[in-house]
């Protein structure tokens, strides 16, 4: 079932019954946080598809009725889960740096934390790699960070040649796509090349 929902449900608006935008007691952010770390070991352990809100529950310690209280279902669970994580991802990124270095240190960090987070690429892998609904809902949000980062430097420019928002949705695809094509094409790759990859994919020097 979970396997034929649309991405668009999964990058739709917040339907968290809590809004993590706003101030959160301690008491909350614990909560949050237990159920975050439940399900992103959940995730490396087994199938999305085979996760229960029961062993939700017994992983972070907390009863059904505290999970209900702050999602609606798992699927609600996975989509805050993904948005942390590409916000923390990128989150680490220089603010001095610009144009092609940043581009490039956006599609490093990425790299990164695969790199650091192999049972979960695994997974991923198991349920039908880059052709899983569980890395399309993870990519979608990925994505849509690195747009929202490379749009605010593409606005620094104050007579762009191509309207930012264009820009930044061609880059961050292509940061998109090319993290796709090393994690599971080309797993062996040496960063150093895959960044050289890059750098003439916006060049356009093929």
């Amino acid at each position: 079932m979970y396997a034929k929902i649309k991405i668009n449900r999964i990058l739709g608006e917040n339907n968290m019954k809590i809004d993590v935008t706003k101030h959160l007691t301690m008491g909350a952010k614990r909560t949050l946080k237990a159920f975050r770390v439940a399900m992103f070991e959940l995730l490396r352990e087994k199938d999305f598809d085979k996760i229960t809100v029961n062993d939700i529950c017994q992983k972070g310690e907390y009863p059904r009725a505290t999970f209900y209280n702050y999602f609606d279902d798992k699927l609600d669970l996975l989509k805050y889960l993904w948005s942390y994580i590409a916000k923390d991802i990128l989150s680490q990124l220089p603010d001095d740096k610009q144009n092609d270095a940043n581009l490039i240190k956006i599609f490093n960090l990425l790299v990164q934390f695969f790199h650091e987070n192999t049972a979960l690429l695994a997974n991923i892998k198991q349920s039908n790699g880059a052709d899983s609904h569980l890395w399309h809902n993870l990519a979608g949000y990925l994505k849509h960070e690195a747009n929202r980062i490379v749009y605010q430097n593409c606005s620094i420019d104050s007579k762009p040649s191509i309207p930012a928002k264009l820009l930044s949705r061609f880059y961050s695809d292509l940061i998109i796509g090319m993290l796709e094509w090393c994690l599971f094409e080309e797993p062996n790759i040496q960063l150093k090349i895959a960044d050289e990859y890059l750098l003439k994919l916006l060049h356009n020097d093929l």
